[in-house]
């Protein structure tokens, strides 16, 4: 498979957002501090970085399926690299909340152009394995950039995290132009004017396996933003733990998330994305529930409440990368309109449902109600609804 080559690069730049996002979560308590800002403001700045990501989505996808994706990929890097070292360099927190969504709107570049590759190489059950191998490869993320965010804030402020963001732009960029071929040839590229853009776009949320696919995401996408913006308060104030031993706990909810993805990768021989991602909905709504029940014990221990959030957490495992194959399935040629629209629609409803449950509670209990919601949500509407959208691609031929 020409594409396996590339799958560590290709997730490495789908982890952009994680490692832009995962890195200074040990530090929102100190920018609460240095910043003389509420808790609530704090974690906007996580929402902010979303948004930010959501919206560069909605044009990244649409460019480079015009001009290519090795020069979306360069000038989206660069200025990715810029938008680092401003956040860096921010004096207030009104200032870095406007660079954090800048930060998100150059990082969705990573996200976008991965998954455009990989649907310029593949279909069906070949390009889900190959959205689990990078889901895989990106839950590497969030183990490693919380510990060298703490590791950071041992000797230097939380502005060398940003600094550390930047250095990593640079390297992304380095690999792009010396590993990564153009996978999108000028003949199969969509002109620049409005009408086909406006056509593009328009077959794309006409096809109703791409709206179930994002409704499906949106729901487990906002069970990550929950926890991504209110676990280190959640969890540093309810056990009374480090910042340094938060982000241990941080890593083992992704080695659930990377164990999960393996065995979708597997079970996809077997079985089609839409199997998969109604099985994955029916996991965290399950281990959700039990973990909203033990929330309301008297004194809830540390390493069953961890347990449980890695296995509620997990379903991001099954979940992402069966949404994306399914969402991309019908658009050989607009990936990069589909894949943007898809990550814009589902950071957009994920985040919308994550800043209203910010906005509720920072609690344990709290946290443990705002991630089995739209988990059983999820459950409730693609479960039954699933296969009469995608009946084919269930019992689709395996790869």
């Amino acid at each position: 498979m020409k594409s396996r080559q590339h799958l560590p690069l290709l997730g490495a730049l789908m982890s952009l957002v994680p490692v832009t996002i995962d890195a200074y979560l040990p530090a929102l308590p100190m920018l609460e501090q240095d910043f003389g800002s509420t808790t609530t403001f704090i974690q906007y700045s996580v929402m902010a970085c979303l948004l930010g990501s959501a919206t560069g989505q909605l044009f990244v996808g649409s460019i480079s399926d015009s001009y290519g994706r090795r020069p979306t990929l360069f000038w989206g890097l660069s200025l990715f690299t810029l938008a680092s070292l401003a956040c860096a360099l921010a004096p207030s927190i009104s200032i870095f909340l406007a660079l954090r969504f800048l930060q998100g709107v150059t990082s969705s570049v990573g996200t976008v152009m991965s998954r455009a590759v990989v649907r310029d190489l593949l279909d069906g059950n070949s390009a889900a394995r190959a959205y689990s191998a990078l889901m895989i490869i990106m839950g590497v993320a969030p183990i490693v950039s919380p510990i060298i965010g703490s590791t950071l804030l041992g000797f230097a402020s939380w502005r060398s995290i940003f600094y550390f963001l930047a250095f990593f732009g640079l390297i992304l960029i380095s690999l792009v132009l010396i590993t990564l071929p153009e996978t999108l040839p000028k003949e199969r590229r969509i002109p620049t004017n409005r009408a086909a853009k406006r056509e593009a776009r328009n077959l794309v949320f006409r096809d109703p396996l791409f709206r179930m696919s994002v409704l499906a995401s949106a729901f487990v996408n906002g069970t990550l933003l929950v926890y991504l913006s209110t676990s280190t308060f959640a969890l540093q104030r309810a056990f009374n733990i480090s910042p340094q031993l938060f982000s241990i706990l941080f890593a083992a909810n992704s080695v659930g998330i990377i164990a999960a993805g393996q065995s979708n990768r597997r079970l996809l021989l077997n079985y089609g994305p839409a199997t998969m991602l109604r099985f994955g909905c029916a996991w965290g709504a399950f281990w959700g529930l039990l973990l909203a029940i033990y929330s309301h014990t008297n004194q809830p221990r540390l390493w069953i409440s961890v347990a449980l959030l890695l296995l509620t957490m997990s379903t991001i495992g099954f979940a992402f990368a069966n949404c994306i194959a399914l969402a991309t399935h019908h658009h050989a040629a607009r990936a990069g309109t589909a894949a943007g629209y898809f990550g814009a629609s589902q950071t957009f409803l994920g985040a919308l449902f994550a800043a209203g449950a910010n906005a509720v509670s920072a609690t344990f209990t709290g946290m443990a109600y705002e991630l089995f919601i739209p988990m059983a949500i999820a459950a409730i509407v693609i479960i039954p609804f699933l296969p009469r959208y995608a009946p084919t691609f269930v019992r689709a031929a395996n790869s």
